[in-house]
């Protein structure tokens, strides 16, 4: 007799963030910037031929820091998550995710497995769901220190370039049209 083999279907959220500092919306002329529109479809792409994942949601991030985990479709994700409809998430990368090197690690080795989450970072080559190795258990925290130290470094040179326009008596602050 053959027996039939189960494999389980994960129901995905897609998720994609862009920090204000990185995005090219221009005004109202763009909804949302080049590289969500990228990396939704390097995620789409991606899954496409993954029979056991479904995607039931898209959450967008696109002018939020990442800092924080803060981010208005991020909680929702995360709302998602606790009522069962997603149990997978998928990022283009780890700083996509974030760039907080304990909060970002906090999720992707505790929060997320203790939940039942499986996390797929695409560029970063992991998926949690394949287990991790020995070099897992060092490059994914090292990879997150690096993008914490990138967010860091990439706020210190904008507060100095502010500082320097302040100081040459040039306008700092929103454009009014």
């Amino acid at each position: 007799m053959e027996s039939k083999q189960f494999k389980k279907i994960y129901h995905a959220a897609v998720y994609v963030r862009l920090s204000k500092e990185d995005g090219d919306v221009v005004g109202a002329s763009k909804a949302e910037s080049n590289s969500i529109s990228n990396q939704r479809e390097l995620i789409r792409d991606f899954l496409k031929d993954k029979e056991d994942i479904v995607v039931v949601s898209e959450r967008v991030d696109d002018g939020y820091s990442g800092s924080s985990f803060e981010w208005p479709s991020f909680k929702l994700m995360m709302e998602d998550i606790k009522k069962g409809v997603v149990e997978c998430v998928v990022v283009k990368d780890l700083s996509r995710f974030g760039r907080e090197y304990i909060d970002s690690g906090r999720y992707i080795e505790r929060l997320f497995p203790a939940m039942g989450v499986r996390f797929i970072a695409i560029n970063d080559g992991y998926d949690s769901l394949e287990g991790k190795d020995q070099s897992d258990e060092i490059i994914i925290p090292f990879k997150n220190l690096i993008n914490d130290a990138y967010c860091r470094d990439i706020s210190v040179k904008i507060r100095s370039h502010l500082e320097v326009k302040r100081k040459n008596g040039e306008f700092n602050g929103a454009i009014w049209r």
